[in-house]
């Protein structure tokens, strides 16, 4: 077992790959009473189409189906996974993302019941057409609020306005009519290819003995027989970078306009820890620009353009990103013409925030020394294969190395007129 001290914060993170290719990550913290575990699979929303080992051919699945295999994974031959969590005095959850999905539980007793549980019941699959007919009504219905909630729709047709040929145009849930067409044997495919220990990953964090916990983790696989791993490939369509829609405009008769500007990046992201600068030093270019703290806010918010309901995300992942600034404005049409300007105008700009560059980067790191004493905190940013797994310890060092002049050649590899999008919903 691998294990990297980090003595200035006192933690240290332990990792291990299993002969199953299972990947293992473990950061005890004894001065807790809760620990909090998480086993990832990488197989998201966007990982719709992909090769079949079975025939060697090319097969596309219905849009929304690794959120439904998240639902139906907790639905066991007479009972329910949740059950055994409540058992065992745990809470229990899981979501899917873009590119992943995630089965986590916090507890403050029976981790190693729980981690059986967990492991159990992600690893032993039980789907029948009854069942996943009966779970299309329930998904349906989730399906059918997100579209009912005028906020989810702005980000998600945002993002779909920047990639109408790739995965990201549809929903993570998908669409009523998609999941109508989800099979039991569709499940069963997409679990055999995504769902093998080589392509997950355990993370458990809190009030655990590193080598009892890794030792029962290995107990609990030697007890399994698993299908001999087979390579994921995954197709996506050849894309035209700027082949997309620059502006949009939809009346849905609310009370307040609603507005975002999205920015696709073109530019490919480097990879292992030059990927992890280059996300964090995207993160410090946007909050110098539109934290609540900036400037240019305070000059929108003056102006009436923004109010308090304005935010800004950068969302880095395998396959893409991309930046959004969306909010409630009364003034949409301004909203697109003054953050479009920042863009446009941003070299400039950053000549005059040296020095609030240098508040922002200390409040960045006083940010993670606060979230190393969240395990939930810890365990989602004990990073990937993308970064190298470049973790919350890791990344104060790196925002330290960054200067100006990096923020500069980030502004100028993201900030691309050519690849906005505006989208205004009145």
């Amino acid at each position: 077992m691998n294990k990297t001290e980090y003595p200035v914060y006192g933690d240290s993170v332990f990792s291990q790959r299993l002969e199953n290719g299972l990947h293992v990550m473990i950061v005890p913290k004894s001065e807790y009473y809760k620990t909090y575990a998480t086993l990832a699979v990488d197989y998201g929303s966007i990982d719709n189409q992909f090769v079949d080992p079975n025939t060697n051919k090319v097969v596309t699945l219905p849009a929304g189906i690794a959120h439904f295999l998240e639902h139906k994974m907790f639905d066991k031959n007479g009972y329910d996974a949740f059950d055994l969590f409540t058992k065992y005095g745990s809470n229990a959850n899981a979501f899917t993302s873009f590119t992943s999905t995630n089965y986590l539980f916090a507890t403050t007793n029976h981790v190693k019941e729980n981690l059986e549980i967990l492991l159990n019941f992600v690893q032993e699959p039980y789907f029948t057409d009854e069942k996943v007919e009966k779970e299309k009504g329930i998904i349906g219905q989730e399906i059918q609020m997100y579209n009912d909630d005028p906020d989810s729709r702005l980000f998600f047709e945002t993002i779909a306005n920047m990639y109408p040929h790739f995965p990201l145009n549809k929903d993570i849930a998908g669409s009523v009519e998609s999941i109508q067409k989800i099979t039991a044997a569709d499940l069963k495919l997409a679990y055999q290819v995504f769902y093998q220990p080589s392509n997950m990953t355990l993370k458990v964090v809190g009030n655990v003995d590193p080598d009892d916990i890794m030792q029962m983790i290995m107990d609990n696989q030697a007890k399994k027989q698993f299908a001999a791993p087979t390579e994921i490939k995954r197709v996506f369509a050849d894309q035209q970078p700027y082949d997309f829609e620059k502006n949009h405009r939809e009346t849905l008769n609310l009370s307040r306009p609603k507005a975002a500007l999205g920015i696709k990046g073109i530019t490919p992201l480097a990879n292992g820890h030059d990927e992890a600068k280059q996300e964090l030093t995207l993160s410090l270019l946007l909050t110098l620009l539109f934290s609540e703290n900036s400037q240019i806010y305070a000059e929108l918010y003056d102006e009436g353009i923004i109010d308090d309901s304005f935010s800004f995300e950068l969302d880095c992942e395998r396959e893409f990103y991309f930046v959004m600034l969306a909010g409630d404005t009364d003034q949409p049409e301004r909203f697109i013409e003054r953050l479009s300007g920042v863009v446009k105008n941003v070299d400039s700009l950053l000549d005059d925030l040296a020095a609030d560059f240098d508040l922002i980067k200390r409040e960045k790191i006083g940010q993670r020394v606060s979230m190393m004493n969240s395990l939930e905190a810890i365990a989602a940013r004990l990073g990937d294969e993308m970064n190298a797994y470049t973790n919350l310890y890791d990344e104060v060092s790196i925002i330290q190395s960054i200067q100006l002049t990096d923020l500069k050649l980030a502004a100028k590899q993201l900030f691309n007129a050519d690849a906005m999008t505006s989208n205004i919903f009145i």
